[in-house]
Order: C-alpha cells, then sequence, then structure tokens
C-alpha cells in the first residue's frame, strides 16, 4: 500500500473483509527500534540478514497491511521518525504510546505495531488480528493492534511508573492470540542473528519454536527460541506403488529415494530415474520408478512389510494414518521441578544394560516425588518405552500418576505412545523434533527436553506447571 519514505496514505478502498466486518480500518504500521544493545553491539536495525537489514525486513513483512508507517524510538533517512511518549528512556511501550498519539492525529483508526528485531515476520501478519479489541502474538507482546484510542490510558499507564508489556496487557485487556506455524527469534545478541541466518539457509529442514528453560538451581523460568529438526511423514512410491511411510527431515528427498531403494535391494546405482517429489497435506511425497525385475519385490514388500527399530511407523501407506489425531491426555501433572531433578539424578543407576554396554536406552517411570518405580532398556528407544508400558500395566501401576523419563531424542513417535498410554508427562535427554513438538501439543502432553543436571528446555507447558513455583 505505500513505500517505506511515506508516513500517511491516501484512504484505500474498502476490502471484502472490512465491508463484512463493519466500516474500514486505517491502520498505521509502527516499528518499534530495537536501539543500541550491549549484548548485540551496534544498532540492530542495521544488522544483516539475507543481505538485507532487520529494519528493512521488518517494513517489507508490514507495510502492505499498512496505509501509512512510522518508525519509534529511532531515525532513518526516507522514513517517519517519532520520538518516544511521555520521554525517551521508558522503553519500548513509549514507542508505542506516540504511535498511538500519531495514528489517531492523523486520522487513523489502529496501530500495527513490530519491533525490528523481531523475525520471520509473517507477510500476513494483520489476519492474526481480526478483530477491533487490543491483540498481540502470544510471547512476542509488542506485534499487535491497537485502537486509537488507548493512547491517553497507555501514558497514564507509563506516568504512573509502569514499564511493564505484561502489564499493560492485562490493564487493556489485550487478547493474546497464539503463533502461527513457526516461532519468532528476537535478535538480542549476535548469536541469535547467526542461527536466524543459518536456519534461513537450511529451508524446510528447520523450525523455530517458543519454549522456555527451566533452571533447576533457583527454579527460574526463562522464555527463549530454539530451532529444532523438522520432521515429517515422507511416502515412498516405486512405481506407482506406495511402498512405506517414514519420518524423515524434508531435505534431500531425492537422494533419500535413491538411497533408501539401494538398501533395500530393490534397484541397483543407475537404474531408476522419474524421481520426483511433491508436498501432501502433513508430509511429502516422494517417487521413482524402477527397473521392471524390481516390481514383484516392491508388492511383497509393500504388502508385508513390518515395524523397525529405526522407524517406527514402517508399512503405514497413507501420511494421514501416520498423523491419525490424539485423544489429549486426561491426567494432570502434579510434581514440583525438584522432582525432574531426582529422578534424572537417579536414572544412571537403573540402567544395567547401558552401564555395561554403553549401547542401550532406557525408559522409566517416576512417581511426582521424583523416585524412580520401573526402568526397561532396549537398543532401540520405541523399544524401550515399549516394554516400560507393558511393565506398567502388567504391575498395575497407575500410568496418570507420573511421568516418563527416556535416554534418548525425543521424536514424534516417543510422543505418541506417552500419549496414548495416559501418561501426563515426558521428560527427555535430548532435543525433540518439530513433529514432536507439534504432536505434544496436540495431546496435551507435558514435555521437557534437553534436560541436563543444571536445565532443562520446557517444550510444553499446557498447565502452567513450571511457573507455578516462580
Amino acid at each position: 500500500m505505500l513505500s517505506a519514505s511515506h508516513c500517511i496514505a491516501p484512504p484505500q478502498p474498502q476490502s471484502k473483509a472490512d465491508s463484512m466486518t463493519g466500516p474500514r480500518r486505517r491502520i498505521l504500521g509502527a516499528l518499534i527500534g530495537g536501539g543500541r544493545s550491549r549484548r548485540f553491539g551496534c544498532d540492530k536495525s542495521d544488522a544483516l540478514w539475507q543481505g538485507r537489514t532487520l529494519l528493512d525486513h521488518a517494513i517489507r513483512a508490514i507495510a502492505p497491511a499498512c496505509d501509512g508507517l512510522v518508525l519509534c524510538g529511532a531515525k532513518r533517512e526516507g522514513l517517519a521518525s517519532l520520538r518516544d511518549r511521555p520521554h525517551e528512556g521508558m522503553g519500548p511501550l513509549a514507542g508505542l504510546c506516540a504511535a498511538l498519539y500519531h495514528a489517531g492525529e492523523e486520522g487513523y483508526t489502529h496501530v500495527l505495531s513490530a519491533p525490528i528485531d523481531v523475525h520471520p515476520l509473517p507477510p500476513d501478519l494483520l489476519e492474526n488480528f481480526p478483530g477491533d479489541r487490543p491483540a498481540v502474538l502470544d510471547r512476542h507482546w509488542l506485534i499487535g493492534l491497537w485502537p486509537c484510542h488507548l493512547a491517553e490510558q497507555l501514558e497514564r499507564h507509563l506516568q504512573g511508573g509502569e514499564r511493564s508489556v505484561v502489564s499493560w496487557l492485562d490493564g487493556c485487556g489485550a487478547a493474546r492470540v497464539p503463533q502461527g506455524a513457526n516461532g519468532l527469534v528476537n535478535v538480542n545478541t549476535p548469536f541469535d542473528l547467526e542461527l536466524l541466518e543459518m536456519s534461513t539457509s537450511l529451508g524446510s529442514a528447520v523450525r523455530f519454536f517458543d519454549t522456555d528453560v527451566l533452571n533447576f538451581d533457583n527454579g527460574q523460568v526463562t522464555s527463549g527460541v530454539r530451532a529444532v529438526p523438522v520432521e515429517v511423514p515422507v511416502a515412498i512410491e516405486f512405481n506407482g506403488v506406495g511402498y512405506a511411510v517414514m519420518m524423515a527431515s524434508p531435505s534431500d528427498l531425492e537422494d533419500f529415494a535413491v538411497g533408501f531403494a539401494l538398501s533395500e535391494g530393490l534397484a541397483d546405482a543407475g537404474e531408476m530415474d522419474a524421481l520426483g517429489t511433491f508436498e501432501a497435506e502433513g508430509g511429502w511425497v516422494v517417487r521413482a520408478n524402477l527397473p521392471p525385475g524390481s516390481l514383484p519385490a516392491i508388492l511383497d514388500r509393500a504388502r508385508t512389510r513390518v515395524s523397525e527399530s529405526g522407524c517406527g511407523i514402517c508399512g503405514i501407506e497413507s501420511i494421514a494414518a501416520a498423523l491419525a489425531p490424539l485423544e489429549p491426555v486426561e491426567a494432570i501433572p502434579r510434581l514440583r521441578p525438584a522432582a525432574i531433578h531426582k529422578a534424572m539424578g537417579a536414572l544412571r543407576q537403573h540402567q544395567a544394560l547401558g552401564r555395561v554396554t554403553g549401547a542401550a536406552h532406557a525408559a522409566a517411570f517416576c512417581s511426582f516425588d521424583g523416585e524412580i518405580v520401573c526402568t526397561r532398556e532396549d537398543v532401540g528407544r520405541h523399544n524401550a518405552l515399549d516394554k516400560l508400558l507393558g511393565a506398567l500395566v502388567r504391575q498395575g501401576e497407575d500410568r496418570a500418576n507420573g511421568f516418563v523419563l527416556l535416554s534418548a531424542r525425543c521424536s514424534q513417535e516417543l510422543v505418541e505412545k506417552t500419549v496414548r498410554a495416559g501418561v501426563p508427562m515426558l521428560v527427555t535427554i535430548s532435543a525433540p523434533s518439530s513433529l514432536a513438538i507439534i504432536r505434544a501439543r496436540e495431546g496435551q502432553l507435558t514435555l521437557l527436553a534437553l534436560a541436563r543436571s543444571d536445565t532443562a528446555l520446557v517444550v510444553n507447558d499446557p498447565h502452567g506447571l513450571m511457573r507455578k513455583d516462580v
């Protein structure tokens, strides 16, 4: 709708969505300056990501949805700037306050705000805020839509000594809108910027998720973001026949199909052609043609294939079946973070096979006070969990009255097994995949990962358990 060099744009035609919801909103885009961060070393708006400044990325993200654009708390040639209100040094809310006053004076109805140092901003940002009430993206509370009539209320809030964004949200009744599929990175340090750059180069193989870090020493929980490997169902079709669905990262999929056919003994190198990939609902499909002599083996194995330790769902010929809906866990975990720390400290002495061989995973069921009730081991992490769940059933243990601790990477199938068994909480030693996080949230499973002697990553906390003691 506008160029970055303009603050006021002429009235725009009323959109179909606006005509259905009432009078058209006239929106001022407000970019909240990141300032000179001591941890970053320079003005973050000048930092480069994908060859463009963070400020330029922010402009490109919100400008199409706005009728005007201003920069708050900073100055850039060609872009209208506002001084903080009531005065400088009062934090990012002072920039928002200035934008609300300016918008009201210039005939706007709302302000769409976004920090210049939070990325990647979705190109359809405004679609997250369909109504007229104040609303923000959850956990990124300066990304929001604000009616202009809030200007005086926000100024009183700041003059009263309040600079807390959370306090302001409560005071103005702002809705907290869940984020979309990908988390956002708050670029506070050069490492954050490096992480953003690296993840961009990896494309669809990585996603960001907002998480918390629990410190066992002081019980403090701090917010952050983590890049996790993407895990999706990949359906493999040879000669038009659905052969298997594998859980994999959606990168180098043609190499995956060729190597899979080779390792399965279906074809030799150079005998495969017509390779192709396409994205399907919930996953990817990879297709290849193998020589005619391979067809009997393809048909036979497609009919009789059984689950394997490294896959967990081999033989499922439907991506939809691989992502069958999960019934949420009904039980609610009731424990203090110290119980997790206690169980982790005791796990090693329950790993007899692991201590002898150094090559076995352990799955332990722990009471809410941190005592290890039962442990099972196996070379496969899925097998270890299945053994544990079977033991709990045979011993008559109440699976809702404890949590599972795993010495393994947190994959999607481990989450699903835990949810379906009715266990309300899972703690893993290694990092989660993207699908593990998605399925944990779907199943209302409390999930902690990267559990160490000092901290653990709080991946999903649907009941606010980890924040009750802080």
